[in-house]
């Protein structure tokens, strides 16, 4: 199956990829059965992980998602593949809730680098904009990210056309994620899907 490129100068991916996200939370899987399904998904030709930091119950167990997949590839004897992860949110007694400060962006990114076991994350994805926050300042965060090596791409996630044209003009942007799938289409209504396609982003579906 012909690859496609994340955004106009990303990286190359099979279409399907792997979302780890049911491997970490509530009625999650084993340990050792979650690597075979990382295994399995790899050995199936998947070339591109998404996962989160908040992919886990709570506060106390925050990048479970993440050192399960690094765990997976230090046993996995492949090429290795793209990992996205995302940072922005937080799991106060395992509810959802935003926190995209400057601050937290950079620490949470920091966190992610260890428990990925990497110098510097691929595609690294601001989870959700902060409404508490001014969504400049957290792209300024992910701008500095970048500059400083931590992260190769960046990518937004719940975001809006208008959100991803004032992204555009600060930092670099590969992707935008956002909730698409035959059941929920509003990407197709609201402007994402045509705005990343004028601008050359790649979609995460």
């Amino acid at each position: 199956m012909t690859k496609r490129r994340l955004g106009k100068n990303g990286p190359e991916v099979f279409p399907v990829g792997l979302g780890g996200m049911p491997l970490s939370i509530t009625g999650r899987p084993s340990e050792e059965e979650s690597v075979r399904t990382i295994h399995a998904a790899l050995d199936a030709g998947m070339d591109l992980i998404d996962t989160a930091d908040v992919y886990c119950l709570d506060d106390a167990d925050m990048g479970h998602n993440e050192r399960l997949i690094a765990k997976a590839l230090r046993q996995w004897k492949g090429k290795r593949p793209l990992v996205a992860t995302k940072g922005g949110l937080r799991r106060p007694s395992g509810a959802w809730t935003r926190d995209a400060r400057p601050e937290r962006m950079q620490a949470a990114c920091e966190a992610s680098l260890k428990a990925l076991g990497v110098d510097e994350i691929d595609l690294y994805q601001l989870h959700a904009p902060d409404e508490k926050v001014r969504f400049e300042d957290t792209l300024g965060a992910l701008a500095g990210l970048k500059k400083a090596g931590k992260v190769r791409h960046v990518g937004l996630s719940n975001v809006s056309s208008d959100q991803i044209r004032t992204a555009v003009g600060i930092v670099p942007v590969a992707t935008v994620q956002n909730r698409f799938n035959p059941f929920f289409r509003q990407a197709e209504t609201d402007g994402v899907l045509k705005t990343c396609e004028e601008l050359g982003l790649g979609f995460l579906a």
